[in-house]
């Protein structure tokens, strides 16, 4: 009897044995899923054992879209430490999955053992960008407390700099390892000076030397982060991140590891300081972008806003514990809102975009809510728009023109044109100081500020730049002084003053082409056309205002060819010279019979780079004798072409 008792008390032990050791979590929370486009990767269950841990899946994407899971996933728990993919069941990893009609499939990962008691994972299929991750994997009956942005700041004090705002060159140079120049390899960087001062963000090419060295010396106002972009990606690098501030001497070594990996070894300069930062994908661009795509109500996107607000917060203190410096949390936390905050915007000009595209009797309802300030509001208030940090930021260019162009502000621009038109109001000048203090007004009320924020007063400050000829033009004298008094920011203020005077030193209507390498192409078209002025339109088969404003102009420009005073030249960038099938399919088309000429986009961007432009379409004229017309009297395109060639001409009497 004591032997049959002993037998059962065995087998019961033997039997708790795994239960003790197994945790299981059913539908556990998630704070996001990234890069899973068109779809969502959700977790069902978690089962935590000795052994192994099991993750089971569910994946929705759309139906005859193919995905496949890498054999490199992985799992990270709050100490960074990595747990590796043992085996799949449900499909086979490396291999593309067809998705069914029911856009559903089930699969399970095993993965090495995490601690049973983790309070938080994340699932990332491999190191590189596009990867399916879900983040912050947690028991939802356990709230995950994540610290604000206020409770960072203050564990991560750091003071701004006096001198941020300093305008001076910064030199980058360094070399490759083991560059040989073949066809592989990279012969150029491609990059944009992203700088809120300028009407145009610089495009800037670094040509690489046959030894692999490389040096580029521009001007910077500010800190900031700049990427560079290889025309062709050395192996695990397509872009090189660097910190630049003003006065910089910048040394960095593309190394190759035994991997035969590249990565940036940052020798000196403010990179050093801030390594850190750029060496570690945080997501903000990827967690944010999920409101650009989202074409749900207002109401459901202030509500995955935030949502997406608690995944920042969360990336935030993986960074923390990461070992970032002050400086390098303070950098982080700017360039999160700045994404954050560019993102919401992006929602809000998709949707009015579709909108116009679809009529329903709910879209006024919501056209008024997003022409309207309170949603922003809600949305931007816990964003510090005054901090110059958010400067450093490379998606700061793009937060100051949504910013700059958004709904209430346009709309409430327009209600201003109306009261113009219907006489209201009469002077030039008191219109335009009119839509200056609608647009501070209106910014404020979208940030939630009492007062015009740093941000707030760029966007002024851009607008200045587009409307300063037509100022001049329209005798409004004495809408600068009113627009300078505004800027309350020391720099801003500096900078309006200086372009200004910059503006007034144009004495004359065209100045000589500036020296480089573009200069012998425009030479050589004054060559082909000569005692002409040369209209250069730059376009490009991906820009759809470029082709669109070729197709709808096809019969003005044929009026113009029969003119023997100005010739129209376009120029526009491909993988290479010799143009894509598309390409000469759509010249056929549309620009038959005209001066077309395709050349590398590594070519195009030194054209962007000689003549300080970004955005296409962008026109430039030359006169007969080679010199480049002033912003004052450049020709704007093809529509109102007799007015423009006649003042044009005028200008040069």
């Amino acid at each position: 009897m004591r032997q049959l008792t002993m037998i059962l008390l065995c087998g019961l032990f033997a039997m708790a044995v795994p239960i003790r050791a197994r945790r299981i979590v059913k539908n556990p929370d998630a704070l996001g899923c990234l890069n899973v486009t068109g779809g969502e990767l959700r977790v069902r269950e978690v089962m935590f054992a000795d052994t192994a841990t099991t993750v089971r899946f569910t994946i929705d994407y759309p139906a005859g879209h193919s995905f496949r899971i890498s054999d490199t996933c992985y799992l990270l728990d709050e100490k960074d430490r990595r747990y590796p993919l043992r085996s799949a069941e449900g499909l086979s990893v490396n291999t593309w999955v067809i998705s069914p009609d029911s856009v559903t499939t089930d699969f399970t990962l095993h993965f090495e053992p995490l601690p049973r008691r983790t309070r938080v994972f994340d699932f990332i299929e491999y190191d590189g960008q596009g990867a399916f991750m879900v983040l912050g994997i947690h028991d939802r009956r356990h709230k995950l407390r994540l610290p604000t942005m206020d409770e960072l700041a203050r564990a991560n004090a750091y003071a701004v700099p006096a001198d941020w705002f300093t305008t001076d060159s910064v030199t980058l140079c360094g070399r490759i390892e083991d560059y040989t120049a073949r066809a592989d390899m990279p012969t150029a960087f491609e990059g944009y000076c992203n700088n809120a001062f300028s009407k145009e963000d610089m495009a800037m090419v670094t040509d690489i030397q046959p030894d692999g060295t490389f040096v580029k010396r521009w001007k910077v106002d500010y800190p900031m982060w700049q990427a560079f972009r290889l025309d062709k990606a050395l192996p695990g690098m397509a872009w090189l991140n660097i910190y630049v501030r003003p006065g910089d001497t910048i040394n960095v070594t593309l190394s190759r590891g035994d991997d035969g990996q590249y990565r940036c070894i940052y020798h000196d300069g403010s990179c050093q300081e801030v390594k850190r930062w750029l060496s570690s994908d945080l997501l903000f661009s990827g967690i944010a972008s999920r409101m650009y795509d989202f074409k749900g109500t207002p109401g459901e996107a202030g509500a995955l806003a935030e949502k997406l607000w608690r995944l920042i917060l969360y990336r935030l203190t993986v960074a923390a514990r990461n070992g970032f410096t002050p400086m390098e949390m303070q950098l982080a936390m700017a360039d999160a809102q700045v994404n954050f905050a560019t993102n919401v915007m992006d929602y809000a000009l998709n949707k009015m975009f579709l909108m116009g595209s679809e009529s329903t009797a709910i879209d006024s309802l919501e056209r008024d809510t997003l022409t309207g300030t309170e949603f922003y509001a809600r949305l931007l208030s816990r964003i510090d728009f005054d901090n110059p940090l958010l400067t450093a930021s490379n998606s700061f260019d793009v937060l100051l023109n949504r910013m700059q162009y958004a709904w209430p502000v346009v709309a409430a621009i327009q209600k201003q044109v109306s009261r113009v038109i219907s006489g209201d109001e009469k002077e030039f000048s008191d219109n335009e100081k009119a839509e200056l203090d609608i647009r501070y007004a209106t910014l404020r009320a979208m940030m939630g500020e009492q007062e015009n924020s740093l941000v707030a007063q760029l966007c002024n400050y851009q607008s200045m730049l587009g409307s300063y000829s037509l100022w001049r033009e329209m005798g409004g004298d004495s809408v600068l002084p009113y627009c300078l008094e505004s800027f309350t920011h020391e720099a801003v203020r500096r900078q309006a003053e200086d372009y200004h005077a910059y503006r007034q030193s144009y004495t004359e209507p065209a100045t000589p082409l500036p020296e480089g390498q573009p200069a012998e192409l425009i030479r050589s078209l004054l060559a082909r056309y000569p005692g002409r002025y040369l209209l250069i339109d730059f376009w490009g088969m991906g820009c759809g205002p470029c082709r669109s404003t070729i197709q709808s102009s096809k019969e003005l420009r044929a009026e113009v060819a029969k003119r023997d005073d100005v010739k129209l030249v376009f120029i526009a960038g491909e993988e290479t010279a010799e143009g894509s099938e598309a390409y000469h399919n759509y010249v056929k088309e549309w620009l038959a019979g005209e001066e077309t000429i395709c050349i590398s986009n590594t070519e195009f961007s030194r054209l962007q780079e000689y003549f300080r432009f970004n955005g296409i379409p962008h026109y430039e004229t030359i006169t007969p004798d080679g010199r480049r017309v002033n912003e004052e009297y450049r020709m704007g395109g093809f529509y109102n072409f007799d007015f423009d060639m006649e003042r044009l001409k005028k200008a040069f009497d």
